[in-house]
């Protein structure tokens, strides 16, 4: 028997670890962690034991096919790739010609390959300004906020075991959510590093703090600002870095005042001595404050003022830059990244005349907004601009679904699913469902049937990192790239999601290159190199990562208008935003929304990462299902034996939007007014066709969650954290197997 052993990275999360493939007469038949990769180190989860079942699973996707009965009735035909590309090229044509190029959406998940980065550079020539990705909800609140302060984000950043003397995790669970990074941390602690987490559940994280910090949901601005207080008054902060390189400080000492440590302990139900506490031991570094999602998730009000506030922490104790706390990665040195993705080409193009659709509604998220910060960025950054910059650009996704049933601001006629699963994973999802059944075009493009796949018009089959060419570069927010070949040959008619893009772009003749293959554009992206991807992959060290250069700011300064570090963002300000903003309640709370926490006692967080799946993904794979087959919702014992609940039961959650089913767990490690109830819920083996849509409206919180523009915080970004809901015993279980298709009478 042949056996060959093939190196990839891996995509089943996004966290792209190095493996290897063992292939016997071309099967693939198991995997292991490359000890030798960058990323990963060896690592191997349950995710890479499950990889062979994925890609030979009888449920791929494996042809295109086209919708024949009504949307969402599950009745499709198989055609070729050349009839679908041509369909799709002619209504798209005809959809520029009728309403403009910006009347077409796209909509992606997590970073599963090539599908967003094709998808950009596609938009950013075409002219459409509304690329909506699951980023906008993960990370873009923080990195707007922290590019406006400093130049550039530390969401990648990680400890540095022996130099780091306290981690942050605040608003993040590691163990289940970047692995990679958790074990960095661990290793750290090891080394001597205290461990902070910060989160109002116990997570598998938070169980291994030195100091666990429980803050009522959603209240986490006013904690930072607490700490702030104390730092300052007790002349805890870096003076030097602060005098010599930050602006604003003055109106950062006196906003402080405001929040006494008595005064936040009432606000977030932390002890006094425990935010002193909290305070100083951040203030003794090199300290590194990992980056969470939660802050994104707060909404109006709440939103902006947290991560501002944690981006002051970052920089008035002197961390920015720092070796041990949070250095600032910078752009692609080696990579022709920005300029291969065309971002300058979206402000500049002539065929678009309109901004996004919610440009209005959340300026910082603009044209005006990209320009004016890849401005600033490039100054520092040897005139290369921010790697991610739809951050700057991404639309809200209501506005969308706003733009395309109602046409304000004006008419969206396409959308394009990609990677990504929309009526699961955002907020808003029956709104969402609305817009699905009234444009004018949908396609589809991933590896599975999911319920967004099920309203399109097209759905296509997706290569998976086992069947193309890899250049790793985490969406551009690293200076991090990673080579490797193609490891297998693509099953049935699956392709790469370049495809598409660069076939559509044929199709409409669009200006500029478009290698005939995934690995052409990838030599494009290399050309500074000197080397192609064949050539890179061959090498021992298949990657480029430049030596870490910290406090680089003294050199050239900070990627922002003044060159300094801007305590107050004066670019938050020339988009109309409170550069320092005060904290304010989320949008639900007993505090300000009193009367509707008579009617909904409890505090929601949701959004939570749980393993084994990434997402809405993989939950159609046998050997991860029965980890954990069912959807799980938090209680705590006290507050389950006053509703008469016991673990394991089928209960409610109920909002103002409706109510869906989640089996009960009762933990210790939450307080009794908050229930933590999972997201990403669907199931494969309901039918496809409605009402079921494989049960996306039984057991799917974003079902129940607003999206409402004046819930969302300052980007846009859905308020998944804080949210009122009752919790309630359920009349009838959760049973898979009563959810069978109809016999035909």
């Amino acid at each position: 028997m042949a056996v060959e052993i093939k190196k990839a990275g891996c995509y089943t999360c996004w966290q792209q670890c190095g493996v290897k493939l063992h292939i016997e007469d071309g099967v693939l038949k198991s995997l292991e962690g490359d000890a030798e990769a960058l990323v990963g180190g060896g690592y191997k989860c349950e995710r890479l034991e499950a990889v062979p079942e994925f890609h030979y699973h009888p449920k791929r996707l494996n042809y295109p096919m086209k919708r024949v009965g009504k949307r969402g009735e599950g009745k499709w035909e198989r055609i070729s790739w050349e009839q679908a590309l041509d369909e799709i090229a002619a209504k798209l044509s005809d959809i520029r010609e009728k309403y403009g190029p910006e009347a077409i959406t796209k909509f992606g998940g997590t970073v599963h390959g090539p599908a967003d980065w094709a998808c950009w550079r596609f938009f950013n020539v075409w002219g459409s300004p509304n690329v909506f990705n699951q980023g906008k909800n993960c990370g873009e609140a923080n990195n707007l906020m922290e590019c406006a302060m400093y130049g550039w984000d530390s969401l990648g950043v990680a400890p540095a075991p022996g130099v780091t003397k306290t981690i942050v995790v605040w608003g993040a669970n590691p163990a289940h959510s970047w692995m990679t990074k958790w074990n960095v941390i661990l290793e750290a602690q090891k080394q001597g590093a205290r461990l902070i987490v910060i989160d109002p559940r116990l997570s598998e994280s938070a169980s291994y703090a030195d100091l666990w910090i429980q803050p009522r949901p959603a209240t986490d601005g006013a904690l930072a600002w607490g700490m702030i207080h104390v730092i300052i008054n007790e002349n805890l902060y870096d003076k030097e870095f602060v005098e010599k390189w930050c602006l604003g400080f003055d109106q950062v000492k006196e906003k402080a005042q405001d929040y006494p440590p008595h005064k936040v302990a009432q606000i977030t139900g932390v002890q006094e001595e425990k935010i002193i506490q909290l305070a100083r031991m951040y203030a003794d570094g090199p300290t590194c404050l990992c980056w969470g999602l939660s802050s994104c998730h707060f909404g109006d009000g709440a939103g902006q003022v947290a991560v501002h506030a944690q981006a002051l922490l970052r920089a008035i104790t002197g961390n920015i830059d720092r070796e041990g706390g949070n250095p600032l990665t910078g752009p692609h040195e080696g990579v022709d990244w920005f300029k291969g993705i065309n971002w300058d080409y979206q402000v500049e193009n002539s065929a678009r005349s309109r901004d996004c659709v919610t440009a209005d509604k959340y300026p910082i998220c603009s044209i005006g907004s990209l320009k004016r910060y890849n401005d600033a960025i490039k100054k520092a950054w040897n005139g290369k601009g921010y790697g991610c910059s739809f951050y700057m650009l991404f639309p809200a996704s209501r506005g969308i679904y706003d733009a395309i049933r109602y046409e304000t601001p004006y008419p969206i006629k396409a959308m394009f699913i990609q990677t990504g699963n929309p009526l699961i994973t955002l907020a808003g999802a029956k709104n969402c469902y609305e817009a699905m059944k009234a444009v004018e075009l949908s396609v589809g493009m991933d590896f599975f049937m999911t319920p967004s796949l099920a309203m399109c018009d097209y759905v296509l089959p997706a290569a998976s990192w086992v069947e193309r060419p890899h250049l790793m570069l985490f969406w551009g927010l690293t200076n991090v790239a990673v080579a490797y070949k193609q490891p297998m040959e693509a099953l049935y008619e699956r392709k790469d999601d370049y495809y598409l893009w660069k076939e559509l772009a044929k199709r409409l003749n669009l200006p500029g290159e478009w290698p005939e293959t995934l690995e052409g554009m990838y030599d494009l992206f290399l050309r500074p190199t000197g080397m192609t991807l064949a050539q890179m992959a061959e090498k021992k060290e298949n990657w480029l990562l430049p030596p870490q250069e910290f406090h680089r700011y003294e050199k050239v300064g900070f990627g922002t208008p003044s060159g300094k570090c801007e305590l107050v963002p004066s670019l938050l300000k020339d988009a109309g935003y409170d550069p320092i903003p005060p904290y304010k309640e989320p949008p639900q709370s007993k505090y300000r929304t009193p009367e509707l926490a008579e009617r909904y006692p409890y505090s929601l967080i949701s959004g939570s990462r749980i393993r084994p799946y990434w997402h809405t993904s993989l939950r159609e794979l046998k050997s991860l299902r029965w980890m954990h087959p069912y959807p799980v919702v938090e209680i705590h014992p006290d507050t389950a034996r006053k509703l008469g609940i016991a673990n394991g039961d089928m209960v409610y959650i109920e909002t103002p939007l409706g109510r869906v089913r989640q089996k009960a767990r009762l933990i210790e490690g939450i307080k009794p007014d908050v229930v933590h109830a999972e997201a990403y819920w669907y199931f494969p083996e309901m039918p496809e066709e409605e009402p079921w849509l494989f049960g996306v409206w039984d057991t799917n919180i974003n079902a129940i969650i607003s999206d409402d523009y004046d819930v969302c915080d300052y980007a846009g970004d859905h308020p998944f954290r804080g949210v009122l809901c009752n919790i309630y015993k359920a009349e009838t279980a959760l049973n898979c197997d009563a959810y069978v298709k109809p016999e035909a009478e």
